[in-house]
């Protein structure tokens, strides 16, 4: 599994979803509620800060090679807040993953699967992302290619 790895369209492709799903379901209630009528400003705002963050994200890369945020933040803040800011990365990643999780459980059972407990619809979830992740980065890359450009079609159509 060490040797398995996708091409940038690939990552684009699996980053795609994410993105999507979040922005269709989370930001524009959120968005609404605290910025109101100046809510046309907000998209402006977030292409600064998305566009600053990727530009960022590259230039650590570059600076980086072939380490992981984890180990370049221990090069770059020392060895103790380098690895507390592993710790806080960590966390940050679980907060997130467990906010999508609930996410997608309240959309499912609320638009199709009314009288299925959210736990189970939840825990069936997890069950085959860990499936997925067993399988390989690379069999994810390939199935995001092949399955993305079909939704864009759909969301499209």
């Amino acid at each position: 599994m060490e040797n398995e790895k996708i091409t940038s369209v690939q990552m684009m492709m699996l980053l795609y979803p994410a993105i999507t799903a979040t922005a269709i379901l989370l930001v524009p209630g959120v968005t609404a509620q605290h910025a109101q009528q100046d809510m046309w400003l907000s998209p402006i705002w977030a292409s600064l800060i998305g566009f600053l963050t990727v530009h960022i994200t590259v230039q650590l890369y570059r600076l980086y090679p072939k380490k992981t945020p984890i180990e370049y933040s221990v090069d770059i803040a020392g060895p103790f807040f380098g690895k507390f800011i592993g710790l806080l990365l960590l966390f940050f990643y679980f907060h997130v993953t467990a906010i999508i999780i609930r996410e997608y459980g309240e959309f499912v059972v609320g638009n199709f699967l009314f009288r299925t407990p959210i736990d189970f619809v939840m825990g069936a979830m997890v069950f085959v992302c860990a499936v997925a992740v067993r399988s390989g980065i690379a069999v994810l890359g390939r199935l995001a290619q092949i399955l993305v450009p079909v939704v864009i079609l759909l969301l499209t159509i």
